[in-house]
């Protein structure tokens, strides 16, 4: 029963993701006007004043007229300013027709200011706010200066303390409903704020972890490439001798671009919400053995032996990429903190 109410409701004031704030804020007011005036109806005959009825019924059509244009035509700025049209039209009707300043109307005109304020633009939310307050101090006036013009509709005092009332339960209700909607969206706004800072953190983390590791991962190859670049530039080779440091040379270079891409393929990963893993059956050794060539060259520089005594045959699954980062900065470290003439083995 509350599912089939709760989806009933989403469907006539419109759904969170589709519908601003305005527009339902508007519908539920004119929903809440739709289901309450037939009740102001009866209330007016209960209490003598079955004439102000014309006025109701006129009422409850504009309001349908305008809510029907809103929800289901998406009209909200033209709805908007009928049903202000309209209210401002009525109020100086219901003053000088419904016991002026002694009845509801100003109770009515506050919630009016309240639903303009809520769901139009501040500037034009201004203007006819501006226009409702000249409008009542008029009638105040008018009321002061020529009390003869203002019609007590109500035969007894019950019946304006019960037309007192609904209005002022109306004009309560209407506003909680308003004030709800407004603190849910303040409320969702904060939530979408630090949904956001907590992105952005997470992409500044990305991007530091991937400097971090750029710079950790590329000094090997690009020390290695430097220097076969300077042993051609320097030393007077024989033909085979170059031969062989450009094959090495572009060995390098492919496998630092293969690395190069592998991180930036795993950062991006990162950065959309997480590393998708493929498992494979991969040689042990050889996966070391291609991250060893990577680092031989920083491993040269002191002169450290790197030893690959892995069996070779042993398979593991593993995601390569993840696999080659972890082992690439375990022998970085290595390299890093052992001391020259060393030797490194893996087992």
């Amino acid at each position: 029963m509350t599912n089939a109410l709760s989806k009933l409701h989403t469907k006539l004031v419109g759904p969170v993701d589709t519908t601003s704030i305005q527009a339902r804020i508007f519908h539920e007011v004119c929903i809440m006007g739709i289901l309450a005036l037939p009740v102001s109806f009866i209330v007016n005959l209960f209490i003598g004043v079955p004439y102000l009825n014309v006025l109701i019924i006129s009422i409850f059509a504009a309001i349908c007229l305008v809510y029907y244009n809103s929800r289901y035509r998406n009209n909200l700025s033209s709805s908007v300013q009928l049903f202000t049209f309209f209210t401002n039209l009525f109020l100086p009707v219901n003053y000088f027709f419904n016991a002026g300043i002694a009845g509801p109307t100003m109770l009515l005109s506050l919630l009016s200011v309240v639903f303009t304020v809520a769901v139009m633009p501040r500037r034009r939310a201004m203007i006819w706010i501006t226009f409702s307050l000249i409008s009542m101090f008029a009638m105040f006036y008018i009321d002061y200066k020529n009390p003869e013009l203002i019609v007590n509709s109500y035969p007894n005092r019950e019946g304006l303390f019960m037309d007192l009332i609904s209005s002022y339960l109306a004009t309560v209700v209407c506003s909680i409903v308003v004030l709800s909607y407004l603190i849910k969206s303040q409320q969702s706004e904060n939530s979408k704020a630090v949904q956001a800072s907590i992105a952005l953190k997470a992409a500044n983390d990305s991007k530091t972890k991937l400097l971090s590791i750029l710079s950790h991962d590329l000094r090997s190859p690009l020390n290695s490439i430097q220097g076969f670049l300077e042993i051609l530039v320097d030393f007077d080779l024989d033909e085979d001798e170059r031969k062989a440091i450009k094959a090495k040379l572009l060995k390098e270079t492919k496998g630092t671009q293969e690395m190069l891409f592998n991180l930036l393929s795993w950062t991006k990963a990162q950065m959309e919400g997480g590393v998708k893993v493929n498992l494979v059956a991969v040689n042990l050794y050889q996966i070391i053995e291609s991250c060893i060539d990577i680092q031989r060259a920083a491993a040269f520089e002191k002169n450290i032996s790197i030893n690959n005594k892995v069996d070779r045959q042993v398979f593991v699954k593993a995601d390569v990429d993840m696999l080659k980062l972890v082992i690439r900065n375990l022998l970085n470290n290595a390299i890093k903190f052992t001391n020259n003439g060393g030797e490194i083995s893996t087992s």
